[in-house]
């Protein structure tokens, strides 16, 4: 059996890391001539092309829980591990039919934006921009876990380095030339993805020596590894690839996938690309190249997954940590320099989203908060200084949570995320565009017990506490409807309050 992946110097793989953060950088520093507004601070003067606002959409999107994280939710828990990349994607359907094009109409820089383009309230900007705030510092934990788990045997420094390195990297993106930089970054990492996981895949059945039917039919027939074991078969065929092997309760299940269903059309950094394209139509077609690669991506994965249990319970290598699943398997297949390419490219990845979720919590805070609410009404100077600034503080806190959050699997916390987003988000969203009765105060009570009660739900289920009061390790299921029915609820009785004698 080999040995894990050793944590030591690795010549060549510190080349590609090098060479991959010099490009970034001197990306940001070309774009950063061109950003003279606001506007094009944040997204990117509204000029990016549908193609490549698609591609973008999908290199923000597919991040270290992509890539990491749901390769080692398949190689460890088999379907249940794929329902993340299925939940993922099904996502992208709620965005392109409910969301894109009257988003692009509704809105300016920030989520916030779509639902004051009907209100003209501050305090529905404002519970908009905490909630873009929380949602994002959710989703940004997951990505800095990938961070410094990926550079520990990428090039031998210790995880807190690696999450050190990509926070000052991204901060550097975003304060510089921020949405424009930024869409680059993201569209460049998208097709390097697609094309590592294609190569990946691709090698994955070349060893093999199986047709892609052919390795799904092997793994069905003679069962599945442990692959922190190596002990083979630890499950049977059909038990590894059917529902169960981790969310024993079906209500956890379904939780989980309404969470990821819904979540998609409720991330503020997803929601923002919306706005960089010239028209509502461009909204649409970016979507569905979004969804077209993505799609490809998360078949793809498939592989990776059973590819990595595949090979452990041949007894080719162990796996510590589900997050390092395919850089192992890209160690195992093409040794070092293979190794050295999926796992910058991985890096990579990071850069590229957590770049994204700096720059909704920067709106948030800069756009939203200060300048809107606080009413600093600045000249476009000093406004984006501000904003700058801003993405220099969020990155440091993201830092940092990053650091304390080390060893958790990476698509795990990203499901949290998408819940408290889907949670908050997508009631106030849903109904602003498609129930001309949904009320200021609904919104605002609707955002507010969304996030706070998904957000308590977590805290106290199994994902937190050793015996839990809530069940379920997904709030979705119950927090998603409750934040639906607040948002209706107060809007019906305002609406009541304000007809004539009652009526």
């Amino acid at each position: 059996m080999a040995d894990l992946l050793d944590n030591s110097f690795k010549p060549l793989a510190f080349a590609l890391f090098l060479l991959i953060t010099l490009a970034t950088m001197a990306i940001s520093i070309y774009f950063s001539r061109r950003v003279r507004t606001a506007g094009h601070y944040y997204v990117a003067g509204g000029g990016v092309k549908w193609f490549v606002n698609g591609i973008a959409f999908a290199g923000d999107y597919l991040s270290a829980a992509s890539f990491l994280g749901v390769a080692g939710m398949i190689a460890f828990s088999g379907f249940d591990g794929f329902m993340y990349g299925i939940g993922f994607l099904a996502g992208w359907i709620v965005a392109l039919f409910l969301i894109a094009e009257p988003l692009r109409v509704m809105g300016k820089y920030t989520f916030a934006d779509a639902l004051v383009h009907k209100f003209k309230s501050k305090r529905v900007r404002l519970a908009a921009a905490i909630s873009t705030l929380v949602v994002s510092v959710f989703y940004l934990i997951p990505q800095m876990v990938g961070a410094g788990t990926i550079v520990q045997p990428l090039i031998g420094l210790p995880y807190e380095w690696g999450v050190l390195i990509v926070g000052g990297i991204v901060i550097l993106i975003t304060a510089t030339a921020g949405m424009v930089s930024t869409t680059w970054v993201q569209f460049i990492k998208g097709l390097l993805l697609l094309f590592a996981a294609l190569g990946l895949t691709i090698g994955v059945l070349i060893v093999a020596g199986l047709g892609p039917l052919d390795f799904i039919g092997e793994i069905l027939n003679n069962g599945a590894s442990n692959p922190s074991t190596g002990a083979f078969p630890a499950y049977s065929g059909d038990v590894f690839l059917s529902p169960g092997l981790k969310f024993t309760n079906p209500l956890d299940y379904a939780s989980l996938a309404l969470a990821l269903i819904l979540g998609t059309a409720a991330l503020p950094h997803i929601l923002i690309r919306y706005y960089t394209v010239p028209k509502p139509s461009d909204a649409r077609k970016s979507t569905v190249v979004a969804i077209f690669v993505i799609g490809v991506f998360y078949i793809l994965t498939l592989f990776l997954g059973l590819g990595a249990n595949y090979f452990a319970g041949k007894g080719e290598f162990l796996i510590g940590d589900s997050n390092l699943s395919a850089p192992t398997l890209a160690n195992f297949i093409g040794g070092e320099v293979f190794f050295a390419i999926i796992s910058s490219i991985a890096f990579a990845t990071i850069l590229g989203t957590v770049s994204g979720l700096i720059m909704a919590a920067a709106g948030a805070i800069a756009h939203d908060i200060y300048t809107e609410i606080l009413g600093k009404k600045t000249t476009e100077k000093s406004a984006l200084r501000v904003s700058k600034l801003t993405a220099v503080g969020v990155g440091v806190i993201a830092i940092a949570l990053g650091i304390l959050s080390k060893g958790q699997n990476v698509a795990f916390l990203v499901g949290l995320a998408f819940a408290i987003a889907a949670s908050a988000n997508i009631p106030a969203l849903i109904c602003t565009l498609f129930w001309k009765k949904t009320s200021e105060k609904g919104v605002v009570l609707g955002i507010f017990t969304g996030l706070v009660l998904s957000i308590l739900l977590i805290l106290i289920s199994p994902t937190v506490m050793e015996d839990p009061f809530f069940s379920l390790n997904n709030p979705g299921i119950i927090s998603i409807p409750v934040g639906f029915a607040v948002t209706i609820g107060a809007s019906l009785m305002e609406g009541r309050k304000r007809a004539p004698n009652g009526t």
